[in-house]
């Protein structure tokens, strides 16, 4: 995979022109506004009205240009030495992706990263001069990915894993969080720093929920970072909370805020790692159980708290804390799959840490796929988060 995203940009006879006289220096744009970081920058194709590429360049999202309009600022534009035809390209393009990729010809805009690499691998096919030039500009992305930590990509994976499930349970189109990225003189903290900025901010309600756990008060310095997504049907908070305070008084890696049942998810992420065919997490590490510690602690001061008393308040288990015990993963902001992973409700691991069925040949305990019958996989977690099933049920403090 070359992870790469494009834009296609198409230009009336006037604006052509213009551009024409802008080769290899700067040409901003006013379009129709797109979801993309401003930091990232992508491959922009320009397309004249006779629907041929003739030339290119790097663009990066500018601000506002007007009403529902923002700036592409494309920088050293460059000409293609033979103008590629729109059905020479389709020819060629991967039958997966070649009506998208039509569709997105046509109107111009964002391509999904998966289409915009196999159009881009098409491209250089038929431009061979572009190709050293534009896969420079691919292995920087790559490099700067490359040079951090081990430490932080498992962190980075992740979260990234975290909150793709997340999209998932709302129905929330995952392509959304196409072209991660971020500066190298600024700290990566959290994978949401490498989104897009104008989807982060704090969700008010949501922190005020969240400080008025009953008996819990959250430490009042600490800085919350949350995204939220929207489609037509679902409004999506997601808060990551281990890069910071919170998840020293948590233990948890995940939140996730059902906003239609009024209830929290607190999912805290553990790696499993391979033993021959199998993948095993073992149990018996003071870390965890501190932090297991914790989750017993926050869980009995909410256990008695009641609702509203009415039916979206009713829960199969009001325990909001889930252990996901996952195959160790790689980090690729490009790839948008989900990693298989076992999901245990914090009181089911309580009776399974007992269960000599756990207990290893030399007397360490672990959990695995061959020792634990039963525990929700993604299909089964998606449904009772989805569904209010689970999680708190609470009246927070300043909700109707």
């Amino acid at each position: 995979m070359i992870n790469a995203s494009g834009y296609f940009l198409r230009l009336g006879n006037s604006r052509y022109n213009l551009l024409k006289s802008y080769v290899g220096n700067e040409f901003a744009e006013p379009v129709v506004k797109f979801r993309y970081p401003r930091n990232v920058e992508l491959i922009c194709y320009i397309i004249n009205e006779n629907d041929v590429i003739t030339h290119y360049g790097i663009g990066k999202k500018g601000l506002s240009a007007g009403t529902d309009l923002q700036k592409l600022n494309i920088r050293d534009i460059r000409k293609v030495d033979q103008p590629i035809k729109k059905q020479d390209i389709l020819e060629l393009c991967n039958s997966r992706h070649k009506k998208y990729i039509r569709n997105q010809f046509k109107k111009g805009g964002v391509l999904a990263i998966k289409s915009s690499d196999n159009f881009l691998s098409v491209f250089i096919d038929l431009n061979p001069d572009s190709a050293e030039y534009l896969k420079k500009y691919l292995i920087e992305r790559r490099e700067r990915i490359s040079k951090l930590s081990i430490n932080k990509k498992e962190v980075l994976a992740t979260q990234k894993e975290a909150l793709l499930t997340a999209m998932s349970i709302a129905d929330i189109d995952r392509n959304q969080i196409s072209g991660w990225d971020f500066n190298e003189e600024e700290d990566i903290s959290s994978y949401l720093d490498g989104l897009n900025k104008m989807s982060l901010r704090e969700d008010n309600m949501i922190i005020n929920d969240l400080n008025n756990f009953p008996g819990f008060d959250a430490k009042k310095s600490t800085q919350y970072s949350s995204t939220v997504f929207k489609n037509q049907n679902t409004k999506l908070t997601v808060l990551l909370a281990n890069r910071m305070p919170l998840e020293e008084i948590l233990g948890t890696d995940l939140i996730y805020y059902n906003e239609n049942y009024k209830c929290f998810i607190l999912v805290q992420y553990k790696v499993m790692e391979r033993e021959g065919d199998n993948f095993l997490f073992l149990i018996n590490n003071t870390q965890f159980e501190d932090e297991v510690k914790r989750m017993y602690s926050i869980q009995s001061k909410i256990k008695n708290s009641e609702g509203k008393n009415s039916s979206d308040d009713f829960r199969i288990n009001d325990d909001p804390f889930l252990l996901k015990l996952c195959p160790r993963i790689e980090f690729d902001p490009d790839d948008i799959g989900l990693c298989n992973g076992m999901y245990i409700p914090l009181s089911y691991y309580d009776v399974l840490k007992e269960d000599e069925r756990i207990i290893g040949i030399n007397g360490g305990k672990c959990i695995s796929y061959l020792n634990v019958n039963r525990y929700f996989n993604y299909t089964s977690f998606k449904a009772v988060v989805e569904g209010g099933w689970i999680g708190t049920k609470f009246k927070p403090i300043g909700n109707n």
